[in-house]
């Protein structure tokens, strides 16, 4: 306990810096607002750092990766905004996949963790390099979908933190941990809340 204590006292800024940030953008992404893109840039190059000091270097290039797609996700959930204020009916901009989809998805899922497991395990220094590849695959979907606004994005995103959770609390990042639990709870909070919208716009556009 003491030890924990001790870690979380030397905890740097740019560590809390980065946890504030994602807590706050993933919050504002369940509410579906815009500003959520800009605070994932910035705990996206936070993250870029503490990655490559934890030798987490899939992590790293997945943190890397997310900074274009977030500019994307950006842009789309602005055009979405647009697209819902001109059109008279209000149905949700909110998607769900289809089994065929989710199934694909899944098996795509397997190819990139054993491609970039095999990588990192051959010719990278890297800390527990399947279970790294995992989180990361499973982000970068996850990422993709947040950007479309697809449902099972929050469940993706659900089983990379628990990855993540192990990746980072191997290393004694403690604050990070912290911060991925939470993740957890606002992703089981957001699959709920996009999960509900979602239903009562298919209501709305049966009657």
């Amino acid at each position: 306990m003491e030890t924990i204590i001790l870690q979380f006292k030397e905890t740097s800024m740019i560590e809390w810096l980065g946890t504030i940030a994602g807590l706050v953008g993933v919050s504002l992404s369940i509410k579906e607002k815009i500003l959520a893109w800009p605070l994932f840039i910035i705990c996206y190059c936070v993250y870029i750092i503490l990655s490559f000091r934890a030798d987490l270097y899939a992590a790293m290039v997945l943190n890397a990766c997310f900074i274009p797609i977030s500019i994307y996700g950006w842009i789309q959930w602005k055009n979405l905004k647009d697209e819902s204020k001109s059109s008279i009916n209000e149905k949700s901009t909110i998607q769900s996949l289809s089994p065929k989809n989710l199934t694909g998805i899944i098996l795509i899922a397997i190819l990139g963790t054993l491609i970039l497991g095999f990588t990192l395990s051959s010719f990278v220094k890297s800390a527990l390099p399947y279970l790294d590849a995992f989180a990361t695959t499973l982000s970068f979907i996850a990422q993709w979908m947040l950007g479309k606004k697809i449902l099972q994005n929050w469940i993706f995103w659900i089983v990379a933190d628990l990855c993540f959770i192990i990746l980072w609390g191997f290393q004694g990042y403690y604050a990070t941990v912290i911060m991925f639990v939470v993740f957890i709870f606002l992703a089981t909070k957001g699959f709920l809340s996009w999960n509900k919208e979602l239903k009562n716009s298919n209501l709305s556009c049966a009657k």
